[in-house]
């Protein structure tokens, strides 16, 4: 979402927005981080060998998943759920319904969709 942010200024405020729309979403979530934290990593390689991790992309990606490091404290046992701050994992924006594996195809369409966007735009 960085990518299409008028500046590197709002491109936090658009990976922000992007995370909580897509949590609003019905969507598979992963039961181990480790597999969410695989796949992350995995979109982020694929932007750099393409060569289009620019500022703006940088920003919008790092603030997209940030507030997943929140659900992966409450998972070790580092945070309280009434310790979590982020709208889409405490109520005052309803979490998507859990959608199970069949999702998953949907949420691969979705992903491989952002990153051709974003490459066709830096490329």
């Amino acid at each position: 979402m960085g990518s299409l942010a008028p500046s590197p200024y709002l491109a936090p405020v658009f990976g922000l927005g992007s995370h909580i729309v897509l949590d609003v979403l019905p969507h598979f979530d992963f039961e181990s981080m480790r597999v969410e934290i695989l796949f992350s990593l995995l979109l982020v390689i694929v932007l750099i060998l393409a060569g289009v991790c620019n500022l703006p992309v940088t920003l919008g990606i790092i603030f997209a998943i940030l507030p997943d490091l929140e659900n992966l404290l409450w998972k070790l046992g580092v945070l309280r759920d009434d310790q979590k701050r982020f709208p889409g994992h405490t109520g005052p924006i309803p979490h998507g319904r859990e959608a199970g594996y069949v999702n998953l195809f949907l949420q691969f369409i979705f992903s491989a969709a952002a990153v051709w966007l974003v490459i066709g735009r830096n490329g």
